[in-house]
Protein backbone atom coordinates (compact mmCIF):
# COMPACT_ATOMS: atom_id res chain seq x y z
CA UNK A 1 0.00 0.00 0.00
CA UNK A 2 1.30 3.45 -0.86
CA UNK A 3 1.69 6.27 1.64
CA UNK A 4 -1.17 8.15 -0.05
CA UNK A 5 -3.53 5.20 0.34
CA UNK A 6 -2.57 4.79 4.00
CA UNK A 7 -3.08 8.51 4.69
CA UNK A 8 -6.46 8.52 2.88
CA UNK A 9 -7.63 5.42 4.73
CA UNK A 10 -6.59 6.94 8.06
CA UNK A 11 -8.44 10.18 7.18
CA UNK A 12 -11.52 8.28 5.97
CA UNK A 13 -11.79 6.29 9.18
CA UNK A 14 -10.77 9.03 11.64
CA UNK A 15 -13.10 10.43 14.31
CA UNK A 16 -13.35 13.70 12.36
CA UNK A 17 -13.37 12.17 8.88
CA UNK A 18 -16.04 12.33 6.16
CA UNK A 19 -18.10 9.55 7.76
CA UNK A 20 -18.97 11.90 10.65
CA UNK A 21 -20.78 15.16 11.31
CA UNK A 22 -17.47 16.47 12.65
CA UNK A 23 -16.38 16.73 9.04
CA UNK A 24 -19.54 17.83 7.22
CA UNK A 25 -20.75 20.56 9.59
CA UNK A 26 -17.54 22.62 9.33
CA UNK A 27 -17.23 21.88 5.62
CA UNK A 28 -20.67 23.29 4.92
CA UNK A 29 -20.04 26.22 7.28
CA UNK A 30 -17.42 27.46 4.83
CA UNK A 31 -20.43 28.82 2.91
CA UNK A 32 -20.79 31.47 5.62
CA UNK A 33 -17.15 32.43 5.23
CA UNK A 34 -17.54 32.70 1.45
CA UNK A 35 -20.65 34.88 1.93
CA UNK A 36 -18.70 37.09 4.34
CA UNK A 37 -15.90 37.47 1.83
CA UNK A 38 -18.37 38.40 -0.92
CA UNK A 39 -19.91 40.99 1.44
CA UNK A 40 -16.59 42.83 1.43
CA UNK A 41 -17.70 44.28 -1.93
CA UNK A 42 -21.09 45.32 -0.54
CA UNK A 43 -21.59 48.97 0.45
CA UNK A 44 -21.21 49.40 4.21
CA UNK A 45 -24.67 50.93 4.63
CA UNK A 46 -26.16 47.67 3.29
CA UNK A 47 -24.46 45.46 5.91
CA UNK A 48 -26.28 44.16 8.97
CA UNK A 49 -24.48 45.11 12.17
CA UNK A 50 -26.34 42.58 14.30
CA UNK A 51 -25.67 39.78 11.82
CA UNK A 52 -21.98 40.64 11.69
CA UNK A 53 -21.77 40.72 15.50
CA UNK A 54 -23.57 37.37 15.69
CA UNK A 55 -21.20 35.78 13.21
CA UNK A 56 -18.21 37.23 15.07
CA UNK A 57 -19.44 35.81 18.38
CA UNK A 58 -20.27 32.46 16.80
CA UNK A 59 -16.84 32.22 15.21
CA UNK A 60 -15.03 33.05 18.45
CA UNK A 61 -17.07 30.71 20.65
CA UNK A 62 -16.90 27.72 18.29
CA UNK A 63 -13.22 28.25 17.49
CA UNK A 64 -12.48 27.96 21.19
CA UNK A 65 -14.86 25.02 21.58
CA UNK A 66 -13.20 23.06 18.77
CA UNK A 67 -10.00 22.86 20.83
CA UNK A 68 -11.84 21.83 24.02
CA UNK A 69 -13.90 18.96 22.65
CA UNK A 70 -12.68 15.43 22.12
CA UNK A 71 -11.60 14.76 19.47
CA UNK A 72 -10.08 18.14 18.74
CA UNK A 73 -11.59 19.35 15.49
CA UNK A 74 -9.09 21.45 13.53
CA UNK A 75 -11.41 21.76 10.54
CA UNK A 76 -14.06 23.28 12.81
CA UNK A 77 -11.43 25.56 14.34
CA UNK A 78 -10.22 26.78 10.96
CA UNK A 79 -13.66 27.61 9.58
CA UNK A 80 -14.62 29.45 12.75
CA UNK A 81 -11.37 31.43 12.86
CA UNK A 82 -12.02 32.55 9.28
CA UNK A 83 -15.67 33.26 10.12
CA UNK A 84 -14.65 35.44 13.07
CA UNK A 85 -12.08 37.17 10.89
CA UNK A 86 -14.48 38.05 8.08
CA UNK A 87 -17.21 39.10 10.52
CA UNK A 88 -14.73 41.14 12.54
CA UNK A 89 -13.66 42.92 9.37
CA UNK A 90 -17.30 43.74 8.57
CA UNK A 91 -17.87 45.02 12.12
CA UNK A 92 -14.83 47.28 11.80
CA UNK A 93 -16.12 48.59 8.45
CA UNK A 94 -19.50 49.38 10.02
CA UNK A 95 -17.95 51.12 13.03
CA UNK A 96 -15.63 53.22 10.86
CA UNK A 97 -18.50 54.14 8.54
CA UNK A 98 -20.71 55.25 11.41
CA UNK A 99 -17.91 57.26 13.05
CA UNK A 100 -16.99 58.92 9.74
CA UNK A 101 -20.63 59.96 9.30
CA UNK A 102 -20.76 61.80 12.62
CA UNK A 103 -22.01 59.21 15.11
CA UNK A 104 -20.53 59.23 18.59
CA UNK A 105 -19.07 55.99 19.95
CA UNK A 106 -22.17 55.66 22.17
CA UNK A 107 -24.42 55.93 19.11
CA UNK A 108 -22.30 53.38 17.26
CA UNK A 109 -22.62 50.87 20.12
CA UNK A 110 -26.37 51.46 20.29
CA UNK A 111 -26.63 50.95 16.53
CA UNK A 112 -24.52 47.81 16.66
CA UNK A 113 -26.55 46.23 19.45
CA UNK A 114 -29.99 47.19 18.14
CA UNK A 115 -31.55 45.16 15.39
CA UNK A 116 -32.16 47.29 12.31
CA UNK A 117 -35.60 45.70 12.02
CA UNK A 118 -36.40 46.84 15.57
CA UNK A 119 -35.10 50.31 14.73
CA UNK A 120 -37.35 50.45 11.64
CA UNK A 121 -40.36 49.37 13.70
CA UNK A 122 -39.60 51.95 16.40
CA UNK A 123 -39.21 54.67 13.78
CA UNK A 124 -42.60 53.85 12.25
CA UNK A 125 -44.19 53.92 15.70
CA UNK A 126 -42.76 57.33 16.54
CA UNK A 127 -43.79 58.86 13.21
CA UNK A 128 -47.47 57.97 13.60
CA UNK A 129 -49.99 60.46 14.88
CA UNK A 130 -49.73 60.72 18.67
CA UNK A 131 -52.70 59.63 20.75
CA UNK A 132 -54.41 62.50 22.51
CA UNK A 133 -53.76 62.53 26.22
CA UNK A 134 -56.96 64.35 27.04
CA UNK A 135 -60.34 62.78 27.61
CA UNK A 136 -62.09 64.96 25.01
CA UNK A 137 -62.77 61.99 22.74
CA UNK A 138 -64.26 59.84 25.49
CA UNK A 139 -67.99 59.77 25.94
CA UNK A 140 -69.46 59.26 29.36
CA UNK A 141 -72.71 57.37 29.78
Amino acid sequence: MSAINIAFKRFWNSQTGPKTVHFWAPTLKWGLVIAGISDMQRPVNKLSATQSLSLLATGLVWARWSFVITPKNYLLASVNIFLAGTAGYQVSRIINYRLDNGDSMKQVFKYMLTSQETAKNNKSITTTTPVSSTNENLQTH
